[in-house]
């Protein structure tokens, strides 16, 4: 669809995906000139992404079935999205099953509409293009949710914290890891790469280098899993798709205090 040939109806639709930050440029513009002059779909807006924020949180649970119906949509069902496995709870007293405020369920449920809505679209017509909104959509939550049980894994005085640096400073990252050995890379400063070159993301021992994942070009917070003593951190640039063993300076490295 043109700029001139959206509906208000058509513009209701993308919404949800507007405040996942799921709709391509062009899509953009339209709904942010439609945005200027609609108080009500800016106030769908607005309540889209509060949800977005609360789900994203690793202290409330999403209303049981919400992610199940959003499954049904599906010809096929992607895997159950385990909000408890990316965001651990933090504290006994935590683990106690909480309900959450009507207000948030409802909330909650308006995004879980709004993604149904253009998964049905986008698999009635095999729309390739809404199929990329909704990828766009699933990796906006998903990295929100790592994002939050990264920050809480930072609030926790028990957590390893070592913070990474290029040799001049200009380069920063940080590592937090929990004792049952989920941990988090929290890229403060690292430039964007080039084409074909990624971030890869080291733990160091005494007796070898561990690799803990390749970040990407552009890495957001990213989680791992290392059990066991380790050393110090490092984050090397290397070639696209990372590699196994790594003889490159580190961008930035950190030592682990005793």
């Amino acid at each position: 669809m043109t700029g001139g040939s959206y509906t208000h109806h058509d513009i209701q639709e993308l919404l949800g995906a507007f405040a996942l930050d799921a709709v391509d440029a062009d899509e953009r513009d339209v709904i942010e000139g439609h945005l200027a002059g609609c108080p009500r779909c800016r106030a769908e807006v607005e309540g889209h992404r509060e949800t977005a924020a609360l789900l994203a949180q690793g202290g409330e649970r999403a209303p049981d079935g919400v992610w199940d119906r959003i499954a049904e949509a599906l010809d096929e069902a992607p895997p159950v999205l385990d909000l408890d496995r990316i965001a651990p709870r933090r504290t006994a007293r935590a683990a106690v099953p909480r309900s959450i405020p009507l207000r948030v369920a409802a909330a909650t449920m308006a995004v879980a509409a709004a993604l149904t809505l253009f998964v049905g679209v986008a698999l009635g017509r095999r729309d390739g293009r809404d199929l990329g909104r909704l990828d766009r959509a699933i990796r906006a939550m998903q990295n929100a949710a790592v994002a939050s049980a990264a920050s809480a894994a930072l609030s926790d005085p028990h957590a390893e914290q070592v913070k990474l640096a290029s040799a001049d400073g200009k380069a920063t990252a940080q590592v937090v890891r929990l004792p049952d050995g989920t941990g988090y890379l929290v890229p403060t400063g690292l430039a964007a790469l080039p084409a074909g070159r990624v971030y890869q993301l080291w733990a160091i021992r005494s007796d070898a280098k561990i690799s803990l994942g390749v970040l990407g070009a552009r890495p957001d917070v990213s989680a791992f899993r290392m059990t066991g003593p380790v050393a110090a951190y490092a984050v090397t640039e290397e070639a696209a798709g990372g590699v196994a063993s790594t003889q490159n300076r580190p961008v930035v490295v950190g030592d682990v205090k005793a």
